[in-house]
């Protein structure tokens, strides 16, 4: 299975003001921010720590492709990590090639590619989806560590949630409701000298009656498409909430939808259908084709 993560980002100043991507530091442009940034973490190797004691290492496989008209930069990331024992075997006789120690790093490659248009305030970063190997977080990191070290550190890239409006479409059109959340927002508390955090209250009604499934879901759907700036969201005659979240089946994939908060929404998109292969390795070019069509539903 094939599957790619899809980011819209933006550049902001320490007042958290969006900058445009091709001018921003008055002549700066971040399409060749990046390139640099490619470079420089190619022959520069990130290694750290993740929260399970894992060493690992975070870099490119190979020099990247930019295509400066078409504002685009393209290739493979490699990342690895320690921490897992294992077997190297002959496919053909099943006999041991080597061992793989705890200490060793497990690598992959995987596809990646920035689309940075030009005179616009958002960007878009895709990667491709890998058990165990997280990017959003270490990339976010080492880009601005790196901006950092040019002298730029009045700026910094975030990285949010962007999926295609056809995926979208198709969860509500056809999935099945099988769960939504009304939630209500909690001030802190300091009750006897102490701090109780109590950021949410929750109530979670699950559904098992298709007819009512459908129906509530009319109801969510029209509050996911039409709900704009209220400080509170209706529902129904049950009060008014700060946010209301809904889970969707749709074809194997269970995935959870936010009235308000839509950023939230989980952007992994299955394109094993839509690549081509080569030898059982789906190809670079066909990846490269795919994500602009889907930077372009996702716009």
């Amino acid at each position: 299975m094939v599957n790619l993560n899809i980011y819209r980002f933006e550049l902001l100043n320490k007042a958290k003001e969006q900058q445009v991507l091709s001018f921003y530091n008055e002549e700066e442009d971040l399409l060749d921010t990046i390139d640099d940034f490619c470079s420089y973490i190619h022959k520069n190797i990130k290694s750290y720590t993740d929260a399970q004691g894992k060493y690992r290492t975070f870099s490119l496989a190979n020099n990247q492709n930019t295509d400066f008209d078409k504002r685009v930069i393209s290739g493979y990331f490699d990342s690895a990590y320690t921490g897992e024992y294992g077997k190297i075997k002959d496919r053909r006789t099943s006999s041991l090639k080597y061992d793989i120690l705890k200490g060793d790093l497990v690598s992959k490659d995987f596809f990646y590619l920035f689309h940075i248009p030009k005179n616009s305030k958002y960007g878009f970063f895709i990667f491709q989806k890998k058990e165990n190997h997280g990017v959003k977080m270490v990339f976010e990191n080492a880009f601005n560590s790196f901006m950092r070290s040019k002298g730029v550190s009045n700026y910094y890239l975030e990285l949010k949630y962007a999926p295609p409006r056809y995926l979208i479409s198709s969860f509500l059109k056809s999935g099945v409701l099988k769960e939504f959340r009304l939630i209500h927002s909690m001030p802190k508390m300091n009750e006897d000298s102490l701090n109780i955090d109590i950021s949410k209250e929750e109530r979670v009604i699950k559904i098992s009656n298709s007819a009512k499934s459908e129906d509530i879901k009319s109801v969510l759907v029209e509050l996911f498409n039409n709900f704009s700036t209220e400080t509170k969201i209706p529902f129904l005659n049950h009060g008014e909430y700060d946010e209301i979240a809904f889970v969707i089946n749709y074809d194997g994939v269970t995935k959870t939808f936010y009235v308000k908060n839509k950023e939230r929404i989980r952007s992994s998109v299955n394109v094993s259908t839509m690549v081509e292969f080569e030898d059982g390795e789906v190809t670079f070019e066909s990846l490269v084709k795919v994500s602009l069509e889907l930077i372009s539903s996702a716009a």
